[in-house]
């Protein structure tokens, strides 16, 4: 993570921006995964996504994947957006790549998260590019777990007015949080099985692809939700939570790193229980 934690955004650091990616290359490859750079065009360049890949032994099982984005805003060094979040997906696939799993695992560090246009509408680029393959491939998902900023725990949580409605939070900021659409509950249960024991976990279905509750689509998991594929937002809240979020304070002696590998443990414990793979070890 701080290795990661520089300002990392293609208006102001173009150079952070690729070496982030090819750390993310060089880690997951050293997990033993296969690695691809997927490329994608934006704005007259060239970009990719990372893509480290662990067969499974049923090619028939549909796939289970874990992403993170490694960009940040142009103005801060996102320590917990989203440094946080590929720390995170890293160290699963170190544990799960001792595993043998029946359905294939693919681990994706995401590129061009931060970028935000309202019109034309252009947000999430790297992962609508990654979830467009998938489409073209015709690869089955059996769920993708999206890390979202998982590093910040506070004494203050802000909820949405329209989260309470339906759902009691604690209005402290010690949770993780696991937001999924109404085809995604299967994973909302996978991921309270692995929390059991380990740290407290609020789980939240939201309707209608998240469009009824906004906050729930500003990741990477809204892409999976319009595509019909199941996925979660595994998250530590955010700006309902971290005061430092998309600012130049946004740095690693902000964060939790216990509450970050216990995040670890239960994303890689619930990865393993839908790809049907042994539960992996605690991160050292």
């Amino acid at each position: 993570m701080r290795r990661l934690a520089v300002p990392r955004h293609p208006a102001n650091a173009m150079d952070a921006l690729r070496a982030a990616e090819d750390f993310v290359a060089l880690e997951l490859s050293a997990a033993g995964l296969r690695i691809e750079r997927h490329l994608f065009p934006w704005d007259d360049r060239e970009f990719h996504n990372v893509v480290g890949t662990l067969d499974g032994s049923d090619p028939a099982r549909p796939w289970v994947i874990v992403g993170a984005h490694f960009d940040s805003t142009p103005s801060t060094p996102g320590a917990d957006d989203n440094a946080s979040g590929v720390a995170a997906l890293l160290e699963i696939a170190r544990l799960l790549g001792r595993t043998r799993p029946a359905a294939t695992l693919q681990f994706v560090g995401f590129n061009l998260e931060e970028i935000y246009d309202l019109w034309p509408p252009v947000y999430r680029i790297g992962s609508r590019a990654y979830v467009r393959l998938l489409k073209e491939r015709g690869v089955r998902v059996a769920g993708a777990f999206v890390l979202e900023m998982v590093g910040f725990t506070g004494p203050r949580q802000v909820v949405p007015a329209a989260v309470r409605l339906v759902k009691r939070i604690p209005r402290e900021g010690t949770f993780l949080a696991a937001v999924g659409d109404g085809n995604s509950r299967h994973l909302l249960r996978a991921m309270e099985r692995a929390a059991q024991g380990v740290m407290p976990l609020v789980t939240l279905a939201v309707p209608l692809r998240g469009w009824l509750v906004p906050d729930t689509r500003r990741s990477d998991n809204a892409r999976f939700w319009d595509a019909g594929y199941p996925a979660l937002m595994v998250t530590d809240t955010a700006d309902l939570r971290n005061p430092h979020y998309h600012r130049a304070s946004d740095t690693p002696d902000t964060l939790d790193f216990g509450f970050m590998a216990d995040t670890v443990t239960v994303v890689a414990r619930a990865a393993a229980d839908l790809a049907g793979a042994l539960r992996p070890d605690a991160p050292e």
